[in-house]
């Protein structure tokens, strides 16, 4: 008897892909404290498609401002891709005052899908998608920029790795080097990539998450990949440190086996605190037409991110799914993230409130839709309340 119930006990965990953790009972759930919109412009015919946002404290007291970064170039002068709105870390005002980046680099870059805050909280990185390029065409360069400023003076913020050519400013040399790594692991055939996440990590280390890899922008596969390098502040610059080649430490490809769906990468945010890796996934159906989310935790040991994969899911077992294109995450502490989402031009459903109270609507093409979750850990002996009206 006992024999058996190890064959089936076996059995059972064979059924699980390598490279993508079990989680029965769940090793981490969540739930939504708040949703509602970001209103982007006063315009009504600009497009809100945040894929990017970052949490910046300017107090102890958790005073601070989110900074958000749209894929969408703004229709006004006096407004850009990147602004910032306050933000305490309690309940977030979508419709509040708007202090747009509209100076260089910002102004330049085209295409954001990624930021970050160093785990101290001085400086803060913007990546756009690095998807588009060509040696005979300098007009591309702009979707190739990794921006850096320290986190209380953007007027100070510097592309890192910068080189011109025909007078425009970009990270081209970047490129070059994530090109390289994604090519060693995927062969010379893996011409075109897509960056969705950014996110600095102790002992100076950078990652960069990848979610398509291709032989061009319309033959490409989703992708949950992951590349490391090195980072430093000298002389209170942000640096990339070249001579670390980048590397594909970790490819998570496989996640769409949990989920049932084809998933790529949508945006990473290391925890200093828990020693973890929040990793956001995103699917597209256009036979369906629908859009949706997963959120996964990777553990950090001792330098070294985890292989295994642990999916976020509901109270009962199921996976956490978000009803959006989910693509920006910042930490707000405590478990707590802040989630923004890029559902294109699809004019989705918002529930404005908590889980399962206020208003349901349409959100309207200058708003995008953002969510603010718990997250708790088996492993803390949290749990997370059933609703949060």
């Amino acid at each position: 008897m006992n024999n058996l119930l190890l064959m089936l006990a076996i059995a059972a965990l064979a059924t699980f892909p390598i490279g993508v953790g079990a989680d029965i009972p769940p090793a981490y759930t969540a739930i939504i404290e708040q949703s509602g919109t970001v209103v982007c412009s006063e315009l009504p015919s600009v497009s809100c498609e945040l894929s990017a946002v970052v949490w910046v404290r300017t107090g102890a007291d958790g005073n601070g401002y989110l900074v958000f970064g749209n894929d969408k170039p703004p229709k006004s002068g006096k407004e850009s891709s990147v602004f910032s709105m306050p933000y305490s870390g309690s309940v977030f005002q979508g419709s509040g005052t708007r202090s747009f980046y509209s100076f260089l680099p910002f102004s330049q870059a085209s295409k954001f899908e990624a930021m970050s805050v160093a785990p101290d909280g001085h400086y803060v990185i913007a990546a756009t998608a690095f998807d588009r390029y060509h040696e005979a065409d300098s007009a591309l360069d702009k979707f190739n920029m990794l921006i850096s400023w320290p986190t209380a003076d953007p007027q100070k913020a510097k592309i890192v790795s910068s080189s011109q050519r025909d007078g425009i400013e970009s990270s081209r040399a970047i490129r070059g080097l994530l090109g390289k790594a994604i090519r060693k692991k995927f062969g010379e055939q893996a011409d075109y990539f897509k960056l969705e996440g950014i996110a600095l990590l102790p002992d100076n280390r950078i990652i960069f998450g990848i979610r398509e890899i291709g032989l061009t922008y319309t033959a490409f596969d989703y992708h949950v990949t992951l590349i490391e390098g090195k980072y430093a502040i000298r002389n209170g610059e942000f640096i990339l440190d070249e001579k670390a080649e980048l590397e594909v430490i970790r490819d998570f490809s496989d996640a769409a086996s949990i989920v049932g769906r084809k998933v790529g990468i949508s945006s990473i945010e290391y925890d200093a605190t828990k020693k973890q890796l929040y990793v956001l996934t995103t699917f597209e159906n256009d036979e369906e037409k629908s859009v949706g989310a997963y959120l996964w935790v990777l553990p950090d040991n001792n330098g070294t991110l985890g292989s295994s994969l642990q999916l976020v899911r509901t109270s009962d077992g199921l996976p956490f799914e978000l009803p959006h294109k989910a693509e920006g995450l910042t930490l707000l502490g405590d478990g707590r993230l802040f989630i923004v989402h890029d559902d294109d031009r699809n004019m989705t459903n918002v529930r404005f409130g908590g889980k399962n109270g206020g208003q349901l609507r349409a959100r309207r093409l200058n708003e995008a839709p953002f969510d603010i979750l718990k997250v708790c850990s088996a492993q803390n002996s949290l749990t997370c309340p059933v609703t949060i009206d």
